[in-house]
């Protein structure tokens, strides 16, 4: 109980009890509301079922530079309800990527987030495909800014949005999108991934330090410890049978691309063997697999349907149904 003071001269003296009461109301009111939580003040609304889209704005990243994010959620989606991040291609079509794949979220009951990184803001191959890792004068970016990073802003944001208790995610990148999935596999191996596939990817960032990065490792930042700990993450390198066409538009043509194979299948085998040779050099285990999709060439639809069923059909994580494993088809690069 506070104690009696004496009144000073400039002390408020009057005798309207009305006021008094007032303020008194007023201090309770004020005090009911300090000690609420504001979990019951202000509930967030769950996102309805269906097809949608928002606007994400990364406060920990690149805050100036918008992402949409295209989404499906199911109607009997859950608490307990899987994530998967689909990463569109080079023509940032992230809508109709999300198309592409609601039968397969509706089949198999897990959210669907497509992120688009538009051309305004996310341009070139540096600012996506290459994760906005360095700037165009070649100095290293904060690893908060970079574009696998805000997978990782988005994950917690939409967890929180759609009330999903999952801790990790699966993501699935096509073409553009597939060099997007196995370089954040490479450079953000702590990333929160479950299973990760990289299907039909044009050109690799290749699991070694005999090559200057963007091709290899060397002066990427990575190192024996953070490429070990990348060859222990779940990656599935998916390829299209007949995706070979030497002559596709999109289709990178440096000499150092040539020399991972001279179509996307050849590149994909190059990539997997030097991943072998590298884990077994550093003692490492590896938990990537690759498959090659019969009659699929070059089609994130055909692609799609396969990713779906060895992600959610199957087995746990990326890896085909019995460990299957494609072996390297007559003429790829060894």
């Amino acid at each position: 109980m506070l104690g009696r003071r004496k009144k000073k001269k400039n002390d408020f003296v009057g005798t309207n009890n009305r006021a008094s009461t007032e303020t008194s109301l007023w201090l309770i009111l004020v005090t009911v509301f300090l000690t609420t939580p504001l979990s019951i003040a202000f509930p967030t609304d769950v996102p309805k079922a269906g097809s949608g889209s928002f606007v994400f704005r990364d406060k920990l990243g690149n805050r100036d530079k918008p992402i949409t994010v295209w989404y499906h959620r199911p109607e009997a989606l859950s608490a307990d309800s899987p994530v998967l991040f689909v990463m569109h291609g080079t023509k940032r079509n992230g809508k109709a990527y999300r198309d592409a794949w609601i039968d397969h979220a509706e089949q198999y009951q897990f959210l669907l987030i497509v992120p688009e990184f538009s051309r305004e803001d996310y341009r070139g191959t540096r600012r996506y495909n290459l994760g906005n890792m360095f700037s165009s004068t070649g100095k290293r970016v904060a690893k908060a800014k970079w574009t696998y990073t805000a997978i990782e802003h988005i994950f917690d944001h939409v967890t929180d949005a759609f009330g999903i208790r999952s801790e990790n995610y699966l993501i699935y990148g096509h073409s553009a999108g597939a060099q997007f999935v196995h370089r954040l596999v490479l450079f953000r191996p702590d990333a929160r991934i479950r299973g990760a596939v990289s299907a039909n990817a044009g050109w690799y960032t290749m699991p070694t330090f005999r090559s200057e990065y963007p091709y290899g490792l060397k002066a990427s930042g990575a190192t024996g410890q953070s490429l070990k700990q990348a060859f222990s993450q779940q990656l599935l390198i998916l390829l299209g049978e007949k995706d070979i066409d030497e002559h596709h538009k999109y289709l990178r043509k440096t000499p150092e691309a040539m020399a991972q194979g001279k179509h996307r299948l050849q590149r994909g085998h190059t990539f997997y063997g030097t991943a072998q040779r590298e884990s077994k050099r550093l003692g490492a285990h590896l938990n990537w697999k690759i498959k090659v999709v019969r009659g699929v060439g070059h089609s994130n639809r055909g692609m799609a349907k396969e990713a779906a069923r060895l992600l959610f059909g199957g087995e746990a994580g990326a890896a085909p149904r019995g460990g299957e494993r494609e072996t390297q088809p007559q003429g790829a690069p060894r």
